[in-house]
């Protein structure tokens, strides 16, 4: 009796221990706290400071606090979810007045063989190719920026900010050898104008990364605004090259066309990792015609803080050239 008692108690706490293990939630953040100096050139310049030459305490990655989960539905079904709250260390105000979940904020179902199906606010499939091949990863004052990056190509404000899209229906493909693919819409819902629509593809396997991604904006008369961009890095060890084109519409009907050309790489030395770029970015209205060099490294002190000196210096048609230089420390948790 006493043996069948305690083999039903054990039984009973190793499905409990079964039970957690299939489910589990992360939180995670990260906090980055620089000082920033700019020449003041008028110039556009992503992750600078614009016309101002004071000196800035300010981020080179927006600081964020997030929870992510997931839960093994049992037959190769899955569920996941992601929120993210982006906020500025300095004042301790919200990064967006417009929402708190600023980041990410989807909640996902995952088969092994069918791929994923997601709503929520998310990345958007073509933003994938362009922030991977940006060295500094879209931060700080050394980055290329999505703007950039996408031929001046934005979308809509009711919608998203050029990289992510709220009301996002999306499906990822599983990964084939490397291969993946990924397709959504974010939603305009009542309007019916501004809708997102956005694909990749892409392979990453052993050295080698390719990808392309395409978007478009059903807003109206401004149907047309868009992006398809190309992308290929290989790491060689010593050193990573990266590739990138991307072809931008804007305005209304999509009648101004920017072409972007960037190369870019990025090393490891010493205890960190060397980073440049440059990028030129040819429009049909000369006054966008831009070009930027950023050079950067990260130091790593452990795994989870690294400190980091960046510097960007952006040239724009009839303008004055703009420099910026950060010096800062990021960690994450």
């Amino acid at each position: 009796m006493h043996r069948s008692l305690i083999a039903t108690a054990a039984l009973a706490v190793f499905s409990s221990v079964a039970h957690a293990q299939a489910s589990n939630v992360t939180i995670y953040g990260l906090l980055d706290q620089g000082v920033i100096k700019g020449n003041g050139g008028t110039a556009t310049n992503p992750g600078g400071l614009g016309t101002s030459e004071a000196w800035t305490l300010g981020q080179a990655s927006t600081s964020r606090l997030g929870f992510r989960g997931n839960e093994d539905l049992g037959g190769g079904l899955s569920a996941q979810f992601q929120i993210e709250h982006r906020f500025n260390p300095d004042t301790g105000s919200v990064n967006s007045t417009n929402s708190f979940w600023n980041g990410r904020s989807y909640v996902q179902l995952t088969s092994k063989g069918a791929g994923s199906v997601y709503l929520g606010r998310e990345y958007t499939p073509a933003y994938f190719v362009q922030i991977k091949s940006d060295p500094f990863g879209n931060d700080g004052v050394g980055q290329a920026g999505s703007t950039a990056l996408w031929g001046n190509y934005q979308t809509p404000d009711t919608v998203g900010n050029g990289t992510r899209a709220s009301n996002s229906i999306g499906y990822k493909t599983p990964n084939f050898g490397g291969f993946t693919a990924s397709a959504a819409i974010g939603l305009s819902e009542a309007s019916g104008l501004g809708r997102v629509q956005s694909f990749n593809a892409e392979y990453a396997a052993g050295p080698i990364y390719a990808g392309v991604g395409f978007e478009q904006v059903k807003d109206g008369s401004n149907d047309g605004r868009g992006v398809t961009s190309l992308a290929f890095h290989y790491n060689f060890g010593v050193v990573k090259p990266i590739l990138y084109y991307a072809q931008g519409k804007t305005d209304a009907g999509g009648n101004t066309e920017a072409k972007v050309y960037m190369i870019a790489a990025t090393a490891p030395l010493g205890n960190g990792l060397l980073k440049a770029m440059y990028f030129d970015l040819d429009s049909d209205v000369d006054a966008r015609d831009r070009s930027k060099f950023g050079l950067g490294y990260n130091y790593n002190l452990s795994k989870r803080t690294n400190l980091y000196f960046d510097i960007g210096q952006a040239k724009q048609t009839n303008l004055e050239n703009n420099r910026a230089y950060a010096l800062g420390v990021r960690h994450t948790f």
